[in-house]
């Protein structure tokens, strides 16, 4: 009897603990990973695994074993090792809002990162759930860094130059553009890629599915044609 109600506890305070997780709205600001640039959402830590960030039109998951450092400042370009790359339009708190850098591995093990705008307040209550789901110190706005909190040069969080220009365009325009299957807006879009190869989805009229290989300092243009019967016809173009 008094195991069972010891594990009805524990279960009690396990939801309660998932419940205190914060949901916290949040910015992506720009960077890397497969978001459009300035969309609105929120930062969820509530899963033991991963990092989600929501927002309207699709979903950003994380896992924290792939995070390899992670910094905040107040200001944008400062510390942070991809705003200054951006041009960037505080949308959330202006003067109240905190840049956060997320630098984490890629699918191929690449260096990439993701910038995101959050509440000074909000971010009191999301560091230290950040950091014990990450074992992950968050270095702050001129924090001297030290021997041990420097990133191991194969993580490091990849330089602006190393990004490469993708434009996406179909006909008819608007057709929905994912990475991986993360949407990244609709045609045309432009997204800065690091090289390698990426699973592109267009769906416009019909879907069309490939892998386009992007290459260093090599911009490249893929275009859909919807306007035939039948599949979608692709070209891409260096």
């Amino acid at each position: 009897m008094k195991h069972t109600a010891l594990i009805a506890s524990l279960v009690l305070f396990v939801a309660g603990l998932s419940g205190s997780v914060p949901n916290q709205h949040a910015l992506y600001v720009s960077g890397s990973a497969a978001i459009p640039n300035g969309v609105e959402g929120s930062l969820n830590l509530g899963d033991a695994r991963e990092l989600r960030f929501e927002y309207n039109g699709g979903s950003f998951k994380l896992s924290y074993e792939r995070i390899t450092a992670l910094e905040v400042t107040d200001k944008p370009g400062v510390k942070s090792q991809f705003a200054g790359a951006f041009s960037w339009m505080p949308k959330v708190g202006k003067k109240q809002g905190r840049l956060l850098t997320i630098a984490y591995k890629g699918d191929g093990g690449a260096g990439e990162a993701a910038i995101f705008e959050v509440w000074k307040i909000d971010y009191v209550s999301l560091a230290p759930i950040l950091e014990a789901r990450t074992g992950k110190h968050i270095r702050q706005e001129d924090e001297p860094q030290t021997d041990a909190a420097k990133p191991v040069p194969a993580e490091a969080a990849p330089s602006v130059t190393a990004l490469v220009p993708v434009t996406i365009s179909s006909t008819p325009p608007g057709a929905v553009v994912s990475f991986w299957g993360q949407p990244a807006g609709r045609t045309p879009v432009v997204s800065k890629l690091l090289p390698g190869t990426y699973t592109v989805q267009i769906t416009g009229p019909s879907t069309w599915t490939g892998d386009i290989i992007v290459e260093p300092g090599k911009p490249m243009s893929v275009s859909a044609d919807f306007s035939q019967a039948g599949a979608a016809t692709v070209a891409s173009v260096r």
